[in-house]
C-alpha cells in the first residue's frame, strides 16, 4: 500500500506541481496519528493536500476512508468542487467521487462521497447531530439520521481551509467556539485533521493547542518557502481610478464600500468586475471566471479565500494583519514585482485596535507578508456556555437531534454564519438564484416591504417568538423576495 506522501507525489505529477516539503511533512504527521496545523505562505499550493488525500481515499490507506474539506465561505464551495472534479478525471476517476454540501446545495447529504467539500455551518450541524438535509424534521422534533453523517465524519480526514476566516467573527465568539468544540470532538475520536492557513496569529495557535491538549497532540508544520516577489507597500489617502494602468485589485471591508468604488470606477470609464457575498450562486461563478482576465477587480474579503488569481497592484482598505496578508498574497502571486497601497480604515467590520496594531507592524517592517504574523497577536474569547453545550451534545449518547434543535432555537445560530435565510430575485426560486442573508438583513428587508415566499408564491406571515431563520424553517417559508441587479447584486 502506498504512503500518503507517495499519493502526493502522484498528484503533483498529474497537476504539474512542484512538491512542497510542508505538505509532505503534514502527510507524514497524519500517518503518525497527529493533528496538524499547516502554516505556509499564500500561493503555496496548500489545496494540493486534498488532491493527495482524495487519491488515498480511493486507492486505499490505513488511516481514513474519505476526505471532508471545510471552507469558511459558501461562495467558494463550487469553485473548489470543480477543481477537485477536474483533478479526479485527470486521475482516471468519475467526477461523482466528489460532492459539494452546504446549506443550500447538497449532492452528498451525509458526507458519503470519497471527497466532500462543505462549509463550516453545515459541518457543525452535521457533527452535532442535526443533519442539514433533515434540519426541518429535526427542528420540528422528528427523528433524523444524524449518526450517518457522524459516522462518515469519524471515518474521514478533515481539512479546515482558510482557517483565519473561521475566527474572524466581527467581535462575536460563536464561530471560534464551535470550531474548538469540533476539533475537540474529532481529536477525542482520533479523527485526523489539518488546519491550513497562511495567517495564523500565535495567540490563536496557542489557544488551539491549549484547548485540545487533553484529547490530541497538535503539531505545527511550517514551510518558509518563498516565491521570488518584490512587492512595495505604502499608505495612501485615496484611490484615483484615472491613474490605474496595470492589472489592479481593490478590496474594501464592506459591500457598500465595494459598490461605491465600483460605481466610481465606472464613472472613470473603466470596466471593473465586482464581487461580494450578495450575488447569486450562478452570478458568482460567472464573476469568478471573469476575474481571471479582468484588468480591474473590486471585491470584499471574499477574495481572500479560494480564488487563485494574481494582480500587479492592490488597493486595500486597512484591516487586521491576517486579512491584509491574504489580500497582499494576490499581488505577484507567482513571482515578479507588485504594489500594495493601503487606504484609510472606514471603522466598519473589524476591531479598530486590531487594525491600528496591524498598521503599526506594517509601517515598522516596511513589508506585508506572512512572516509578519509572528508579530501579531489578538485576544480570543470563547463562549464557555456554548462550548459546554456542544461538548455535551457530542459526547452524550442519549442526546439526539432534538437537543441540538433546542440549542439552535436558543442561539439562532451556533456558528458565525447566520445566513439561513435566502433571498430570491423576481422570476427565479432555485438555489442557483438564491442570495444568502443574515438575520438582520432579512428583518430589515421585511420592514421595508419584502415578502416571504413559499414554493415561489408570496405568502402572509406574522413574526413569532423565535428568531427569523428558525421561524421561517418551521413554517415552511423558503425565503424572502429581494430586488436584484446582476451588476451590483442584491439591493439591501
Amino acid at each position: 500500500m502506498s504512503s500518503l506522501v507517495d499519493y502526493y507525489g502522484e498528484a503533483c505529477k498529474l497537476q504539474g506541481f512542484e512538491p512542497r516539503k510542508g505538505i509532505e511533512e503534514t502527510l507524514s504527521k497524519i500517518e503518525e496519528g497527529k493533528a496538524v496545523i499547516l502554516t505556509a505562505p499564500t500561493g503555496y499550493g496548500k489545496t494540493s493536500l486534498t488532491y493527495a488525500l482524495g487519491l488515498a481515499s480511493l486507492r486505499g490507506n490505513g488511516h481514513f476512508d474519505r476526505v471532508i474539506h471545510v471552507l469558511p465561505l459558501r461562495s467558494i464551495v463550487q469553485d473548489l468542487t470543480s477543481k477537485l472534479e477536474n483533478f479526479m478525471r485527470l486521475a482516471g476517476y468519475s467526477n461523482t467521487v466528489v460532492g459539494a454540501y452546504d446549506m443550500d446545495f447538497h449532492d452528498t447529504p451525509y458526507f458519503l462521497r470519497k471527497v466532500n467539500v462543505t462549509t463550516l455551518d453545515s459541518f457543525v450541524l452535521n457533527m452535532f447531530k442535526l443533519p442539514v438535509s433533515e434540519i426541518t424534521r429535526g427542528m420540528k422534533g422528528m427523528g433524523t439520521h444524524y449518526e450517518v453523517p457522524r459516522g462518515a465524519i469519524y471515518s474521514s480526514v478533515v481539512v479546515f481551509d482558510e482557517f483565519h476566516l473561521f475566527s474572524d467573527d466581527g467581535g462575536k465568539d460563536k464561530s471560534l467556539t464551535s470550531v474548538i468544540a469540533l476539533l475537540r470532538g474529532l481529536g477525542a475520536m482520533q479523527v485526523p485533521f489539518v488546519i491550513m492557513t497562511a495567517t495564523l496569529p500565535g495567540s490563536l495557535r496557542d489557544l488551539i493547542k491549549e484547548e485540545l491538549e487533553d484529547v490530541v497532540e497538535v503539531v505545527e508544520v511550517k514551510d518558509n518557502f518563498k516565491i521570488e516577489r518584490d512587492v512595495s507597500v505604502d499608505f495612501v489617502d485615496e484611490l484615483d481610478f484615472n491613474k490605474l494602468d496595470r492589472r489592479t485589485l481593490v478590496v474594501m471591508n464592506t459591500r457598500k464600500g465595494a459598490i461605491t468604488a465600483y460605481q466610481e470606477a465606472k464613472k472613470a470609464g473603466l470596466s471593473p468586475v465586482l464581487i461580494h457575498s450578495k450575488f447569486s450562486a450562478m452570478d458568482r461563478r460567472r464573476k469568478v471566471d471573469e476575474i481571471k482576465n479582468a484588468k480591474l477587480v473590486i471585491s470584499t474579503q471574499v477574495i481572500e479565500a479560494g480564488i487563485d488569481v494574481s494582480f500587479d497592484v492592490l488597493y486595500t482598505e486597512a484591516a487586521p494583519l491576517p486579512n491584509l496578508v491574504q489580500r497582499a498574497g494576490r499581488v505577484a502571486r507567482y513571482g515578479g514585482q507588485g504594489e500594495v497601497h493601503i487606504l484609510p480604515f472606514s471603522g466598519h467590520v473589524y476591531d479598530r485596535n486590531d487594525v491600528e496594531t496591524s498598521l503599526e507592524i506594517v509601517r515598522r517592517e516596511g513589508k506585508l507578508d506572512s512572516s509578519l504574523m509572528s508579530s501579531f497577536n489578538t485576544s480570543y474569547i470563547l463562549n464557555s456556555d456554548l462550548l459546554f453545550s456542544l461538548n455535551i451534545l457530542d459526547e452524550g449518547p442519549f442526546f439526539s437531534s432534538e437537543a441540538t434543535a433546542k440549542l439552535l432555537k436558543k442561539e439562532c445560530s451556533i456558528t458565525r454564519e447566520t445566513s439561513l435565510i435566502m433571498g430570491f430575485p423576481q422570476g427565479c426560486r432555485s438555489s442557483a438564484c438564491g442570495i444568502p442573508l443574515t438575520e438582520d438583513e432579512a428583518k430589515d428587508l421585511l420592514e421595508r416591504g419584502a415578502k416571504p415566499l413559499r414554493d415561489g408564491e408570496l405568502v402572509d406571515w406574522k413574526p413569532g417568538n423565535l428568531c427569523l431563520s428558525i421561524d421561517f424553517m418551521l413554517k415552511g417559508i423558503d425565503g424572502i423576495s429581494v430586488d436584484y441587479n446582476q451588476e451590483v447584486g442584491a439591493i439591501l
